[in-house]
This record gives structure tokens, sequence and C-alpha cells, in this order.
């Protein structure tokens, strides 16, 4: 069955990309973040190689777990704008905008 062959060549070519060993390692620092802040009172910070994609997406994370304001309409477009905006993410490198070629190596999307 060629549907079936095709999502397995998918969900393999998928799989060899470890896109998900990243998401999963992004969720557990945001919510280690989130413990730490609630349950020990403790201040943190994050900070990744280059500070664009995974610190955003770990702070925002940990915002969003911590404050039901992030979680509104509004709310979640003043984390966007504090915390990936204010800091530089480079969105249409991220996402393949502004004429970049499909094999740019820094074509991630990070913020989906």
């Amino acid at each position: 069955r060629a549907g079936a062959q095709t999502d397995r060549t998918f969900l393999s070519s998928l799989e060899s990309t470890q896109h998900f060993k990243h998401i999963a390692a992004i969720l557990s620092a945001g919510v280690l973040c989130a413990e730490l802040v609630e349950q020990k009172g403790a201040s943190v910070i994050v900070h990744c190689s280059h500070g664009w994609d995974r610190t955003a997406q770990i702070t925002a994370l940990a915002q969003l777990l911590l404050d039901p304001y992030y979680r509104t309409l509004v709310g979640f477009e003043v984390l966007v704008e504090k915390e990936w905006l204010s800091f530089g993410h480079q969105f249409a490198r991220r996402c393949g905008h502004a004429g970049r070629p499909p094999t740019d190596t820094q074509r991630s999307p990070v913020f989906a």
C-alpha cells in the first residue's frame, strides 16, 4: 500500500531529525524553570548558545505555565513581544521567509 509506505518514510525521516528529542528537552527545561520559581521561590537565569531560539522557548514556556495572563490572547502577544521579538529572534530566517532557499541550514520552525 503506497500510503503506508509514505507514512513509514515520513516517520523515519522525522525521527532522523531528532526533532522530538529537542522538543522533549525544551519541555523539560521549561517545566524545571517553572517548578524552581513556583516551588522553591528561586530566581532562574536561562541562556542557551545564541539566546534566540531555546532561550525564548524555555522562558516563554515557563511563563505560560506560571502565569495565566500569558495564556490569554493579549498576554500571549505580550509574551511574544518581550521574549522573542525584543531579543531579536530571527523569525524570517527560521520560518524560511524572505527568499531563503529551502536548503538553508538555519531554517527551523522553532516558533510553531
